[in-house]
């Protein structure tokens, strides 16, 4: 039956989708291509909004409305501007509904949220024709009974870092940026590596603002040979500090570990110093990175 209908998502804090027919519906968000590697040929990109998309939807006195347009000439409907078809809706802003530390869309909370932004008129598009999509709605309310929606931490802040070589579509920001892998092949969060020099000696340093007294490191090698790739664990590795005019070995005693799944812990009799190194020697044949590299 080609009438709108409300999905509810019980697993998901009671959110909403619309649908209608056999289709469900997205927010329409503006979208910008940024090119971040890949080839002319085989291009990748990043998708960032460029309209609010932190709405939810209105449910007391909600009226949608199917809008229907031309087929676009391009015989290509599946594009924000080009679907045929929309459906407007009722919906307010929720301001504490932010973007993660990733930049990926926050964990829905308890509804109905509360905001008291005005009601607005909002379209809605086939989900295939979204790349950003917002498919999922929170319910919300001006209620004083609503449930307060709890803004995001603020973005854990990167120690500065440079090294010998960084893949393009990596970051050395990745070394410091607080997150937890659940393994070394973890492909949920941002990573460095060294990819694609394979069997060389690398490096990677942090350059603190201000000296710092340090007397431990904790590092967590990235290795995905679980899912096909070529990044490993290093053959060896050592930390450096800089001094004077020349880097020096950490006073160490404690085996540097190359355990996959880990973090890899080496004490060391403390230094104070801006500059910190950790140099590899890759293994032959592959190239290697870190998910996190924690000081302390």
């Amino acid at each position: 039956p080609m009438e709108v209908r409300l999905q509810s998502w019980a697993g998901n804090k009671g959110s909403l989708s619309v649908e209608r027919g056999p289709l469900t519906y997205s927010l329409k968000i503006g979208e910008k291509y940024v090119r971040q590697g890949g080839t002319d040929k085989f291009p990748s990109y990043e998708i960032y909004p460029t309209t609010p998309w932190n709405y939810g939807l209105v449910t007391v006195g909600q009226e949608f409305e199917v809008v229907k347009k031309a087929f676009p000439k391009s015989d290509q409907p599946f594009t924000p501007d080009a679907a045929p078809i929309e459906i407007l809706a009722k919906a307010r802003k929720i301001d504490q509904w932010q973007t993660d530390r990733l930049g990926v869309v926050g964990l829905l909370q308890d509804m109905p949220a509360k905001t008291t932004e005005p009601v607005e008129q909002v379209r809605l598009v086939p989900m295939g024709a979204a790349r950003l999509r917002i498919s999922a709605f929170p319910t919300v309310s001006p209620s004083p009974t609503a449930q307060a929606w709890i803004a995001p931490a603020k973005p854990h802040s990167a120690i500065p870092a440079q090294a010998s070589h960084v893949f393009e579509n990596d970051t050395v920001d990745a070394l410091s940026g607080g997150l937890v892998p659940t393994s070394s092949d973890d492909q949920s969060i941002p990573r460095f590596t060294w990819w694609d020099h394979k069997g060389s000696s690398e490096w990677v340093q942090y350059d603190f603002p201000k000296a710092r007294r340090i007397s431990e490191v904790k590092v967590y090698w990235f290795d995905d040979q679980q899912t096909g790739g070529e990044c490993r664990i290093p053959a060896s590795w050592k930390l450096q500090y800089f001094e004077g005019d020349q880097w020096k070995d950490v006073p160490t005693t404690a085996t540097y570990g190359i355990s996959k799944n880990a973090f890899n812990k080496v004490p060391f009799e403390a230094v104070t110093c801006r500059h910190l190194r950790i140099k590899v020697q890759l293994q032959p044949s592959y190239s290697g990175g870190i998910l996190s590299w924690e000081v302390r």
